[in-house]
C-alpha cells in the first residue's frame, strides 16, 4: 500500500504511542523508520558480552505510573513489565558517609536524618505540602496542551502552594535546595535528579519547580524488566494488534507538500506514501522543517527562530560493562543501602560540584570533575545477565563538540576517558577491578549521532530544557498547540512539550489534538 489516512515520520516511542492511538481509534496509520530496529532510545542491545544486556539510551523510567499509555493501550498484554526498586538512588560520599532516596519516603527522610535532622524535616514538609498539588495540577499539565503564561498564572495563584510554585518558576534549582535545605550531600542528591532523567541543568533560571516535584515522589523511578527495548516491543506489537502498519529501513527525506496541505513523504530511495489526513513528524525540529519540509515552503522570519531553536548544552558518555559480581561501596559501613541505589551518584558531591562541571562541559573541554550517573540494573533484573553475573553503567554529562578537535575527537579518546571515569567509581567502589570486570563497551556522543539521527550534537532531549523552550514556548509558541503553518501537518516529538525522556506525553498529546480537530474517536475517554 502506498495511501493512509495518517503518516507518522519516526518509529521512536512517541511515534509508537501516537500510532497506537490513531490506529486503535480507526485511522489508517503507517509509520515509518530510519533504522531498521523500532523505538529509538528504548534500545537494549548485547554490546559487551553474549547473554548480557545493555540498555544504552533509556534506562531510568521514571514516570510509568502516571502515563496515560501505559494503562491505556494495556502495555502489559504485550509483556511490557515495570519494577520499582525500593532504594531509587543514593550519593556515596569520600568521606565513607553515604545518603538513599527510598521508594518509601519514611525511609528517605531516615537517611537525610542521619546527616542532617533539619533537613529532613525540610524533605518531609516540602513532599507534604507539594504531594496533592503536584498529582492534581502539576501531572495533568504534563499530558495536555501548554496554556500561555498568563492563563497558568491564573489558575496557580489561587492557592498558597500555587503562588509558591509560582515564585519557584523565578528560581533556579540551585536557588531552591539552597532555601530550603542546609546540607551540601542532600542538595547535591537532589540536584541529581535532574540532569537525568529530566534534561535539566541545576543553575537553569526559572526551573525551580522542578524540586518540590522531585521531592514529593509523584514520579516513580522504574526499571523496565528484560531491558528498555521491551517496552519498544511492546508498542510494537500493541500497533500491529490495533491495525498499524510499521515500515524499518525508510528515512524519509521529504514531506510532500501542495498548496499548502501536507499530503505524504518520500523516502531516500525515492518511494512515495501518501496520506489522505494528516503527516505527524516524531523527529527532531531542525530536521522536520529544514530537511523534510524545506526552507523554500516556509516564512524567513519561521526559519530564523527554527534555526535559534537551541539544542541540549550537554551529552552523555556511556560506559557499559559486564561484571562478575555487584559493586560493594566502601560507604556501605555507613548506610548499607547504598550498594542498591537504583540511580547512583559519584562525584558530584555538593552544588558547586555541578558548577564546576558544566562549566567545563560549556568550554568544550573533557570533563575532569566526574559527575556520573550509575546503575547495576541486575541486582533487581538478573534476566539482564547470565546467571550471578551483572551489568553495570556510568552516564557522565560532556559536551558534545569538544574545544579540541571537535566532537571527532571522541574517537580518539574514548578508551583513555573511560578508563578515567571506570577508576574514579573504583575510588568508591574498590571491587570494581579487573578481576570484576570482565568486558567494557563505550557510547560516546558522537556514536549516539551516527546511530539516531534526530539526536542532533548528541542531545538524547531533542532541545534545551530552559525556561524559553519550555511549556507554552516548546519549541515554539507559534508550534506548541502541535499544529503548524502547513495543513495536516502535526509534531509528536520530544522538541514538544513537556520535552524529551521517556515520559511518551507528546504522542499522547499529539493524539488529542488530532482526535479534536479531525474527528477521531476519542476511545480512551470512553
Amino acid at each position: 500500500m502506498s495511501t493512509y489516512d495518517a503518516i507518522i515520520i519516526g518509529g521512536g516511542h512517541n511515534g509508537l504511542i501516537l500510532g497506537n492511538y490513531l490506529a486503535k481509534a480507526g485511522v489508517k496509520t503507517l509509520i515509518l523508520e530510519r533504522r531498521i530496529e523500532i523505538g529509538g532510545g528504548l534500545s537494549t542491545e548485547e554490546i559487551t558480552i553474549p547473554g548480557f544486556l545493555h540498555n544504552l539510551h533509556s534506562h531510568f523510567h521514571d514516570t510509568i505510573n502516571i502515563m496515560p499509555c501505559y494503562k491505556d493501550l494495556e502495555l502489559e498484554k504485550f509483556n511490557a513489565r515495570y519494577f520499582r526498586p525500593p532504594v531509587a538512588a543514593g550519593i556515596a560520599l569520600r568521606n565513607g558517609q553515604a545518603i538513599t532516596m527510598h521508594a518509601d519516603i519514611e525511609k528517605t527522610i531516615a537517611s537525610i536524618a542521619r546527616v542532617s535532622k533539619k533537613d529532613a524535616a525540610a524533605y518531609r514538609e516540602m513532599a507534604e505540602n507539594y504531594g496533592d498539588f503536584m498529582q492534581s495540577v502539576v501531572i495533568p499539565a504534563l499530558f495536555t496542551q501548554p496554556q500561555p503564561p498568563a492563563a497558568q498564572a491564573t489558575v496557580l495563584q489561587a492557592t498558597p502552594e500555587g503562588l509558591d510554585f509560582l515564585r519557584m518558576g523565578k528560581l533556579s534549582p540551585r536557588d531552591v535546595v539552597d532555601e530550603y535545605f542546609e546540607n551540601e550531600h542532600v542538595k547535591a542528591l537532589i540536584l541529581h535528579q535532574l540532569p537525568i532523567p529530566r534534561g535539566i541543568v541545576p543553575d537553569s533560571p526559572g526551573l525551580g519547580t522542578v524540586i518540590p516535584l522531585t521531592v514529593s515522589q509523584v514520579e516513580h523511578s522504574q526499571l523496565c524488566i528484560g531491558g528498555s527495548h521491551v517496552m519498544a516491543h511492546a508498542l510494537w506489537r500493541a500497533f500491529f494488534a490495533n491495525g498499524g502498519m510499521a515500515i524499518g529501513y525508510h528515512h524519509v527525506n521529504k514531506i510532500i507538500i501542495e498548496n499548502g496541505e501536507a499530503k505524504g513523504v518520500e523516502t531516500l530511495n525515492g518511494k512515495k506514501f501518501y496520506a489522505s489526513k494528516l503527516v505527524a513528524s516524531a523527529v527532531d525540529l531542525k530536521q522536520t522543517f529544514l530537511e523534510l519540509v524545506g526552507e523554500e515552503n516556509l516564512d524567513e522570519a519561521f526559519v530564523k527562530k527554527i534555526k535559534n531553536f537551541k539544542l541540549d548544552d550537554f551529552s552523555l558518555f556511556g560506559v557499559h560493562m559486564a561484571l562478575n559480581e555487584p559493586l560493594k561501596h566502601t560507604s556501605a559501613k555507613f548506610n548499607p543501602d547504598i550498594d542498591l541505589a537504583f540511580k547512583l551518584n559519584i562525584g558530584l558531591e555538593t552544588p558547586e560540584d555541578y558548577d564546576i562541571l558544566w562549566h567545563e562541559i560549556r568550554r568544550g573541554q573533557v570533563p575532569q570533575q566526574i559527575g556520573m550517573f550509575c546503575s547495576v540494573p541486575t541486582i533487581y533484573d538478573p534476566i539482564q545477565a547470565p546467571p550471578g553475573k551483572h551489568t553495570a553503567l556510568i552516564w557522565q554529562p560532556v559536551p558534545y563538540h569538544l574545544r579540541d578537535g571537535g566532537a571527532e575527537k571522541w574517537d580518539q579518546i574514548k578508551n583513555e576517558y573511560a578508563d578515567y571515569l571506570i577508576g574514579k567509581w573504583r575510588g568508591y567502589a574498590p571491587n570494581l577491578d579487573k578481576k570484576n570486570i570482565l568486558s567494557v563497551a563505550i557510547l560516546t556522543p558522537l556514536d549516539i549521532v551516527r546511530k539516531l539521527y534526530n539526536m542532533k550534537d548528541g542531545g538524547v532531549f531533542m532541545g534545551r530544557m530552559i525556561q524559553g523552550q519550555l511549556e507554552y514556548f516548546r519549541p515554539l509558541p507559534e508550534l506548541s498547540q502541535f499544529k503548524t503553518s502547513i495543513q495536516n501537518l502535526y509534531l509528536c516529538g520530544s522538541c514538544c512539550h513537556p520535552g524529551g525522556g521517556f515520559i511518551g506525553a507528546p504522542g499522547f498529546i499529539a493524539a488529542n489534538v488530532m482526535a479534536d480537530e479531525l474527528g477521531f474517536n476519542k476511545w480512551w475517554e470512553s
